[in-house]
């Protein structure tokens, strides 16, 4: 499955934050928005599109924050 330019940073981004804290590299929506500089919609969509692929996963109230499966993880090239 081929990853739009977006999901990449995405995950990047939550590889950092793996590499940084510790597993799995939990990072809040809005933080996400401002870090790819688009819309706290936009962040939610491509989450929700990571989530369906099993490479992030999310909370299940609403999508407040977005972390790294190990599959995502991997994906990032972190593994």
């Amino acid at each position: 499955m081929a990853l739009t330019q977006l999901e990449k940073a995405l995950l990047k981004l939550l590889a950092e934050a793996w590499d940084t804290t510790g597993p799995p590299g939990y990072l809040e929506t809005t933080l996400i928005a401002d870090r790819l500089d688009i819309s706290v919609e936009d962040a939610k969509s491509i989450i929700r599109s990571l989530f369906v692929t099993g490479l992030v996963d999310t909370d299940e109230v609403d999508t407040f924050a977005a972390y790294l499966t190990p599959e995502g993880y991997e994906r990032a090239g972190k593994k």
